[in-house]
């Protein structure tokens, strides 16, 4: 460094600018984020699920056994619904509190809110994606396109919910 002075040469101070988190790191934050799901929060419910539905060779028998046992079919209808508020909540309370989920620390990306102070609500919009009924169901295919359509990155439902996932860049 001394030598730089020396000869004359100044280099551009160091710093930092927060951008659109990277596609791979949002991709590998998100499936991080499911697999403590799937240990922490839906491990509980593999009994139930093993208790309700018989093993089955192919999607056709487990089809017309599901279909003449209306009741199991119930069953599993409100332990995904459960399941799914269990995921939302993970996703919207932790991006609420702290912007960031362990998977996201993982990768070093938060979600930033373009209202001042984000409300509950923004996270809870932002995440409807995991509820597996239709319409949400849809954004399972149009969540990721925005994504690569729009210059910030931004899913639908960031652009709907006004957040967006970030991260620092060193200049």
């Amino acid at each position: 460094m001394d030598i730089m002075k020396k000869r004359g040469l100044k280099l551009p101070k160091e710093g930092t600018f927060t951008g659109p988190a990277l596609v791979w790191k949002r991709l590998l934050a998100f499936l991080a984020d499911l697999l403590i799901i799937n240990l922490v929060l839906f491990f509980p419910f593999k009994r139930i699920l093993q208790k309700a539905i018989p093993e089955f060779g192919d999607y056709s028998e487990a089809y017309n056994y599901l279909a003449a046992n209306q009741g199991y079919t119930a069953t599993l209808t409100v332990v995904s619904f459960v399941m799914a508020l269990l995921a939302l909540t993970y996703f919207a309370s932790m991006e609420y509190k702290i912007r960031q989920t362990p998977g996201k620390i993982l990768f070093n990306i938060r979600v930033m809110s373009d209202v001042k102070e984000g409300a509950i609500w923004q996270f809870v919009v932002r995440n409807m994606f995991i509820i597996p009924i239709f319409p949400f169901v849809l954004l399972w295919i149009i969540d990721p396109l925005f994504l690569f359509f729009t210059k910030t990155n931004q899913r639908l439902s960031e652009i709907l919910s006004k957040t967006k996932t970030v991260q620092n860049y060193i200049v």
